[in-house]
C-alpha cells in the first residue's frame, strides 16, 4: 500500500508540471479531431489506409505524450541509449523500482483517459450515422483499450532503450504487421480496420469489450514486467 501511495505522489508531481503543456495538448487535440471528422465521411464510402493508420497512431497514446514536459519524455541518455531524465533521476535515489514502475503507468493511464477518452466522446456525432449508441460505446471501449495494451510500450521503454536495436526491431516487426494488416483488412475483409471494429462493436459488443479488457489487463502487466526488467539491466550511474 505504501508503494502505491508513493507512486500516486510522484504521479501528482508529474501531472502538476504537465499543466504547462495544456496549450500544446489542446492544439494537437483540435487538429486530430478536425482531421478525423473531415476524413471519416469519405472513409465510409471507400475505406483507405490513411485513416486506419491515423486512428492507430492517435489512439496508441500519441496525444497523451503531448501533455508531458520534456524532462519526463525519452531523450538521449548515453551514446545511442535513450531514457527519460526524470526516470533516470529517480533510479539514482533510494526509491524502490516498483514505485517508479507504478508511478509511470499511473500517469500514462490518467493522461490517456483525459486525451483519448475525451476524443472518443466528442467523436460520437461523426459515427452515430453508422452505429447505435450502445455499439459506439463498445467501439470507443475497443479503441481506448488499444491505447493500453499497445500504448503502454511507451513507459516500458522510457527507463532505458538502445536506439539502434529499437529501430531494427521496429522496422522488422512493423513490416510484418503491415503485411498482416494488408492481408487481413484489404485482401480478406476488404473494408479497413476501422470498419471492422465498427462491425465487431455493432454485432458483438459485449464479446468485443470483454476481449479488449482481457488484452488490456495482459498488456498492462506485460509492459510493466518489461519496464522492471529494463530498469534492472540499465546502469544509471
Amino acid at each position: 500500500m505504501t508503494e502505491w501511495k508513493e507512486a500516486f505522489w510522484l504521479a501528482k508531481f508529474e501531472l502538476k508540471h504537465s499543466l504547462k503543456q495544456l496549450p500544446l495538448l489542446a492544439l494537437g487535440f483540435l487538429l486530430v479531431f478536425l482531421l478525423i471528422t473531415s476524413i471519416s465521411p469519405h472513409y465510409f464510402e471507400q475505406a483507405t489506409m490513411g485513416l486506419d493508420f491515423f486512428f492507430t497512431l492517435t489512439f496508441s497514446g500519441f496525444l497523451s505524450q503531448l501533455a508531458r514536459p520534456k524532462d519526463f519524455q525519452l531523450q538521449k541518455f548515453r551514446s545511442i541509449r535513450y531514457a527519460a531524465p526524470f526516470l533516470t533521476a529517480l533510479n539514482k535515489l533510494a526509491m524502490k523500482q516498483e514505485v517508479i514502475v507504478k508511478y509511470r503507468f499511473i500517469t500514462y493511464f490518467v493522461l490517456l483517459l483525459l486525451s483519448n477518452g475525451l476524443l472518443l466522446i466528442l467523436l460520437y456525432p461523426t459515427f452515430q450515422s453508422f452505429m447505435t449508441l450502445h455499439a459506439y460505446i463498445a467501439f470507443a471501449f475497443i479503441w481506448f483499450c488499444f491505447g493500453i495494451y499497445i500504448g503502454c510500450v511507451t513507459p516500458a521503454f522510457e527507463v532505458g532503450s538502445n536506439l539502434g536495436w529499437n529501430i531494427f526491431y521496429g522496422c522488422f516487426i512493423g513490416f510484418g504487421l503491415f503485411l498482416l494488416y494488408l492481408f487481413v483488412f484489404y485482401k480478406w475483409y476488404k473494408n479497413g480496420l476501422i470498419t471492422w471494429t465498427i462491425d465487431m462493436a455493432s454485432n458483438y459488443p459485449f464479446i468485443s469489450m470483454i476481449i479488449s479488457l482481457i488484452f488490456s489487463i495482459i498488456g498492462w502487466n506485460f509492459w510493466m514486467k518489461i519496464m522492471r526488467n529494463r530498469m534492472r539491466k540499465t546502469d544509471y550511474l
